[in-house]
Formats: C-alpha cells, structure tokens, sequence
C-alpha cells in the first residue's frame, strides 16, 4: 500500500528557468537534481519531503502536461512579499480570502499559479 507522499511531477519548458525560479526567487531548496539538465530534478524542503519533480517537455516519456497551482505556508505573509519582491518576482500584496484566511499569490515562469498561505489559517 501507499507509504507517502513523494511530490507532484510536473512537465515544463526550461527545467533550469524553473529551477532556478523556485531555488533562487521563492527559496525551495533543490535536494536532487536530477538525471542531467534538471531533468528529474526534486524541490522539496528535505529529500524525504513531498515536493516538485521537475521533467523537460521535450522529453517523450512525460505524461503530465498542463498548469498547475503550487500551495505552499509561510510564517509571515507580509515578509515573504517583501523578500519576493525583492528577488523580481511580479506578486501583488497579501490580502484577505473569501474564507478568512490571509493570501500571497504569483506565478512561475511556465504560469503555473503559486498561492502561499498565512501558517496561521
């Protein structure tokens, strides 16, 4: 049976943009990079984490195609704007959601939505 969750496969583009984006801009560490060119490559928060696995398009053997919507937490929404903002990223300010918590959302580079919730809700 099922052990774990081990992360969401998700086929884009430039593997290394979007590496680069996730490590660099939003500070999810890169704990396996892959198999060559980001190929493969896993962004989690520790290697036994749930994370994002990271495949090239191009690659003939990729089923999952599509945008997805990437939810992380953080600790202080109001900072993490401001360090993201810091890194380049194009984010509006936090704000209030219709079921009372507070949100942060951007995009990634392949325009997958990003939504960041206050650790709090």
């Amino acid at each position: 049976m099922l052990k774990g969750w081990e992360g969401i496969n998700i086929a884009v583009s430039n593997p290394e943009q979007f590496v680069r984006f996730y490590s660099e801009q939003l500070g999810v560490p890169l704990v396996f990079e892959g198999h060559g060119g980001y190929n493969g490559a896993k962004l989690a928060f520790s290697r036994n984490d749930p994370g994002i696995i990271v495949w090239n398009k191009e690659n003939n053997n990729v089923s999952t195609q599509g945008p997805t919507e990437f939810v992380f937490r953080a600790d202080d929404l109001d900072k993490t704007y401001e360090q993201l903002k810091f890194n380049g990223v194009a984010i509006q300010p936090p704000f209030m959601a219709d079921w009372g918590g507070k949100e942060l959302r951007c995009a990634d580079p392949e325009g997958n939505s990003i939504l960041i919730l206050d650790i709090e809700y």
